[in-house]
């Protein structure tokens, strides 16, 4: 049976997009089968990147119209590398994006019930990690998302803005869900990271303190760190959050 990672932000614009290609492609260098997709319906934005066209959406499957594997395609760079990849898109279009907005708790359900449908078809076909791109803050849709997920990442910055949003989700739906995580501090100015007042004294574990890199942001959109530079400081912190994420995982 695969692994399913939720990769989680409170607010936008804390890096957790390229934060999750990373992750995957850090997977898939390690050899596993790898599907990444994009649940952020209100905001998609992994179509951007370096990954195939679609005529598939991920709303497809949410709204019972299609299976998971009608709606991913098989990115072909990765042909070189010992594992695979396959991603999955949200549809960028204005009119899907307010369709999604409006939908309500009823339609949420099912929703759910067809996510949980497509990491079993997508396990039984061979994928070893399905990663979740998911939106920021606490939306249904996010929060199916995070209730699908064996493990959540939490991507923040270290701002006062982030953390509070950051210590309300993960008391108000990471622990009342039991879901194990590790909070990610993005874009520091220093390697220490900040100190998580209210639920620190809980244990929580942040798997990373990534310092703010200009070059990160700058090659991101069009190249994977991971694998065309492992040896950098964010792809090093990358695999260290995969190590991570398999210890907990496998309860060692």
């Amino acid at each position: 049976m695969g692994i399913t990672i939720a990769v989680h932000s409170s607010k936008g614009g804390s890096g957790k997009t390229s934060f999750a290609i990373n992750l995957a492609f850090a997977y898939v260098s390690e050899g596993k089968n790898v599907c990444l997709v994009d649940a952020d319906l209100k905001a998609p934005s992994l179509f951007n990147y370096m990954f195939p066209d679609s005529e598939r959406w991920l709303n497809d499957v949410l709204e019972g119209r299609c299976g998971i594997r009608d709606a991913i395609l098989e990115v072909e760079d990765t042909n070189t590398l010992p594992g695979s990849l396959c991603v999955g898109y949200c549809n960028p279009e204005i009119e899907s994006v307010r369709e999604m907005s409006g939908k309500d708790r009823k339609w949420q359900a099912k929703a759910l019930k067809n996510i949980m449908n497509a990491k079993k078809e997508l396990f039984s076909s061979g994928t070893d990690v399905l990663i979740i791109d998911t939106g920021p803050g606490v939306d249904f849709t996010s929060v199916n998302a995070i209730a699908a997920a064996d493990y959540v990442v939490m991507v923040t910055k270290p701002d006062k803005s982030h953390q509070k949003y950051m210590e309300q989700v993960i008391e108000g739906i990471y622990i009342p869900l039991t879901k194990p995580y590790g909070v990610i501090m993005n874009k520091c100015h220093s390697n220490s990271p900040m100190s998580i007042s209210g639920v620190n004294e809980s244990g929580v574990p942040v798997l990373a303190s990534i310092p703010c890199l200009c070059d990160v942001a700058i090659r991101g959109d069009t190249e994977v760190l991971t694998i065309s530079e492992p040896d950098h400081p964010f792809s090093k912190a990358v695999f260290t959050v995969v190590g991570a994420i398999d210890e907990c995982l496998s309860g060692e």
